[in-house]
C-alpha cells in the first residue's frame, strides 16, 4: 500500500482532479484523474463492476463510447455513469479482449479480471498514450510513466547500454527497450496478459499497406478525404469541458483547426508560441486564426533554457533529442491556462511522406558510380561545399542509404565519439535494426517502407512521446485527429502518388487545404516548431556546454570521449559545421544521467558546469504521473 501510494503521488500532474487506489489479495491498482468526460464522482477510477468481477484503470479517451454504450445497452448491460471508462469496462466484460478492435480512441489501460486471476494491459494502435511494465519474480509492475515504477523496490535504476547507444544514434530510444534495464514499453497496438507468473503479448493492430490503390478519381478521393477528416476531427471534440487547439501555422495543425471550427458553436481557442531566431511561425498562425474566426492566443518566449532543462528532463524520464521539447512544454503551459483539452496536428507527416529524410530518400534519382566519402565531417559541413558533398552521396547511393544517413549516426562518427569501454558494451549499431525495419516492412509498394518505419518507430518514440510528456506535465490532454485509425487506415490505402508527388509529400492533404486555408499558408516554406539551438550554442550557452563536457562527471561516465565532445563544440562554433543537434544530444544525456542516475537536484545538478543563461519569461510547473499498479 505504501509503495502504491508513493507511485500514485508521482502521477499527480497527469491527473490533478482526483485520486483512487484499489487493493485486493496481492494486486493493487491506482489512478490519478484528469476529468474530461462525466465530471461527477461516478466517473472516478479505479472503476469496479457491480459484481466485482472486473477492475479498470484507464488513461485516454474513447471517442465512440456513446455508440458502444448503446450497443451494450441493447445487449442488456446497465450503466451507473456517463463515462467512457465504464463503457470500456463493460465492453470487456461482454466481449473480452476483442473489445480492443471496437475502440476508436487513444488509450492505455490495466484491467484485472478477478474470476480468471488475469491482468490485461493494452495500448492504443499508434502509441498515443504510454504504458510501461517490468516483469518481476514474482509479479508485474506497470505505470504510465517510468518514474512511478522506480519507487518499487524490485526495480533498480540501472542504465541499459543498448538503449543509450540507440539514443545517441537516433536521438530517441526505440521500444520496447527503455533507458532503464528491466523496464519495457508495451508496443503500440498490443495487449499483454499476465497470469500465474507468465506473460503473453499479442499485436491486435498493425499499419496495413496491403490494399494500396483505392479506386476513384483524384476529385473523388479528395472528397472522401474531406469527409473522413471531418469525421475524425468531429469525433475528437467529444468532451464535457472546453476543447482548444495548437496552431503552429503549418498545414497539418491549420487544417485540423479549420475543420474543428466548423463543428464548434463558439470561436475555437487556438494557441501558438514563437522564439526569436527559430521556428517562429506566429504570422502564419495569425493568418489562419483570422481566416477561420478562432479566438487566438500567442506568445513569444525567451526562456532560460538552463533553468528549464532539469525540469524538462525530469518529465521526459528518458534522454530525448528533439528541439521542439521546450516549445511543446511552453505552448502546453499557455493552453492549460484556458482549456483542459487541445487538438494537435501531429500525424500528418508520417503517412503522407512529409519528413525531409523520407522525401530525400524517395525523390532523388540514382546516378552511376558510388562516391564514398572519408570520415564523417563532410555530412555536417556548412555552405555550398557541404551541400555538394551531401548531394553527391545521395545521388550515388540507394534510397535506403539516404534514409539511413539522415535518421542514424554514421558508423564513422559513432566509433570516433564513443569511449572504448562503451563501444564494448554496445557492439550492435542501430543501423542494422533500421535496415531490418526497412527490409521487413509489410508493404507491396517498396516506397512505403520508409513511411512504415516512420509510423512504427519515429512517431511513437519521439513525436508522441514528447507531446504526451510535455502536455501531461501541464495537466493538459492532447488529441491527434490525424491519427484516428479509421482515417489512417484509409490514407494508407491511397495510391502512393496521392500522398507523394514531384518530390513533395502530403499531396492530397495539400489539395484539401486549398478548401480551408488562406493561400499564403500553402506556399512552400521552411517550417519548424523549434528553438534555435545551433545559434545559442555559438553564444553563451556554448560556454556552459563546454564546462559540462569538461566536468569530472561527464568524463567519468566513460560513454562519450571528452576530447571528442569538445571538438564537436569547437567545430560548431567556427560556423563551418552545423553540429548543434549532435551536441545537444550529448547535453540531454548528461543532464539525464545526473538527474536519474546520480540523483542530483536543482543547483547541484548543474554545479560542475560554468553558468550561462537567458532572460526567462515563462514559469514552469513541477512534474508528475497517471496510471500505476502492481501485482504479485
Amino acid at each position: 500500500m505504501q509503495v502504491l501510494e508513493a507511485m500514485t503521488q508521482l502521477l499527480a500532474h497527469r491527473g490533478p482532479d482526483g485520486r483512487g487506489v484499489w487493493i485486493d489479495d496481492g494486486i493493487g491498482l491506482a489512478h490519478t484523474r484528469l476529468s474530461i468526460l462525466d465530471l461527477s464522482a461516478a466517473g472516478s477510477q479505479p472503476m469496479v463492476t457491480s459484481d466485482g468481477s472486473c477492475v479498470l484503470v484507464f488513461n485516454g479517451e474513447i471517442y465512440n463510447y456513446q455508440d458502444l454504450r448503446e450497443e451494450l445497452q441493447q445487449e442488456g448491460e446497465t450503466f451507473r455513469s456517463r463515462s467512457d471508462t465504464e463503457v470500456l469496462l463493460m465492453g470487456y466484460r461482454r466481449w473480452g479482449k476483442s473489445v480492443l478492435e471496437r475502440l476508436r480512441g487513444m488509450f492505455a489501460f490495466a484491467l484485472w479480471d478477478t474470476p480468471k486471476r488475469k491482468l490485461l494491459l493494452a495500448r492504443d494502435r499508434l502509441g498515443i498514450k504510454p504504458l510501461f511494465f517490468a516483469h518481476l519474480k514474482p509479479g508485474i509492475v506497470f505505470a504510465s510513466e517510468i518514474k512511478a515504477m522506480l519507487v518499487h523496490p524490485g526495480i533498480r535504476r540501472e542504465m541499459n547500454p543498448s538503449a543509450v547507444d540507440a539514443y545517441f544514434e537516433l536521438g530517441y530510444i526505440p521500444g520496447p527497450d527503455t533507458v532503464f534495464e528491466g523496464v519495457q514499453a508495451l508496443a503500440p497496438g498490443c495487449w499483454l496478459e499476465y497470469a500465474e507468473g507468465s506473460l503473453t503479448t499479442r499485436r491486435y493492430w498493425i499499419p496495413d499497406f496491403s490494399r494500396n490503390g483505392l479506386a476513384g478519381s483524384e476529385d473523388e478521393l479528395l472528397e472522401q478525404l474531406d469527409q473522413r477528416l471531418n469525421d475524425a476531427v468531429k469525433s475528437h471534440l467529444v468532451a464535457d469541458v472546453s476543447v482548444g487547439a495548437f496552431l503552429s501555422g503549418g498545414i497539418d495543425s491549420s487544417l485540423v483547426c479549420a475543420v474543428a471550427q466548423k463543428h464548434v458553436p463558439k470561436p475555437l481557442r487556438t494557441f501558438t508560441i514563437g522564439f526569436n531566431g527559430g521556428g517562429d511561425e506566429r504570422r502564419y498562425a495569425r493568418l489562419v486564426a483570422a481566416h477561420i474566426g478562432a479566438d487566438h492566443h500567442e506568445m513569444l518566449a525567451t526562456p532560460d533554457i538552463l533553468s528549464e532543462l532539469p525540469r524538462l528532463v525530469k518529465h521526459l524520464e528518458q534522454p530525448l533529442f528533439d528541439n521542439s521539447v521546450l516549445p511543446t512544454h511552453l505552448v502546453s503551459q499557455a493552453a492549460r491556462q484556458h482549456v483542459k483539452v487541445v487538438l494537435s496536428g501531429d500525424g500528418g507527416d508520417e503517412p503522407f511522406a512529409g519528413y525531409e529524410w523520407t522525401r530525400r530518400a524517395l525523390s532523388l534519382p540514382r546516378a552511376p558510380g558510388s562516391w564514398q566519402p572519408a570520415g564523417w565531417h563532410w555530412a555536417y559541413r556548412s555552405g555550398a561545399a557541404g551541400l555538394a558533398q551531401r548531394l553527391a552521396y545521395d545521388l550515388t547511393h540507394s534510397a535506403d542509404d539516404r534514409y539511413q544517413r539522415r535518421v542514424c549516426v554514421s558508423a564513422a562518427l559513432r566509433s570516433w565519439l564513443y569511449h572504448p569501454e562503451f563501444i564494448s558494451q554496445s557492439p550492435n549499431s542501430i543501423q542494422d535494426s533500421t535496415q531490418h525495419l526497412l527490409d521487413q516492412a509489410p508493404v507491396p509498394d517498396m516506397r512505403d517502407r520508409f513511411i512504415h518505419a516512420d509510423l512504427c518507430r519515429y512517431l511513437p518514440e519521439d513525436v508522441l512521446f514528447k507531446v504526451d510528456r510535455m502536455s501531461m506535465a501541464n495537466s493538459l490532454e492532447v488529441r491527434v485527429p490525424l491519427l484516428d485509425h479509421h482515417l489512417m487506415e484509409w490514407v494508407l490505402r491511397l495510391p502512393f502518388d496521392m500522398r507523394f508527388r514531384a518530390g513533395r509529400g502530403k499531396y492530397l492533404l495539400r489539395k484539401l487545404a486549398v478548401r480551408y486555408l488562406p493561400p499564403e499558408i500553402l506556399k512552400p516554406r521552411k517550417q519548424g516548431f523549434t528553438i534555435p539551438i545551433g545559434d545559442w550554442l555559438r553564444g553563451e550557452l556554448g560556454n556552459w556546454v563546454e564546462g559540462l563536457f569538461r566536468s569530472p562527471s561527464f568524463e567519468n561516465r566513460r560513454i562519450i570521449r571528452k576530447d571528442a565532445a569538445l571538438e564537436l563544440l569547437a567545430m560548431h562554433r567556427t560556423g563551418r559545421y552545423e553540429l548543434g543537434h549532435r551536441i545537444w544530444q550529448l547535453v540531454m544525456f548528461e543532464v539525464w544521467a545526473r538527474l536519474w542516475l546520480d540523483r542530483l537536484e536543482g543547483k547541484d545538478l548543474m554545479a560542475e558546469s560554468i553558468s550561462a543563461g537567458f532572460s526567462r519569461s515563462v514559469e514552469v510547473v513541477s512534474p508528475g504521473l497517471h496510471n500505476a499498479g502492481s501485482i504479485r
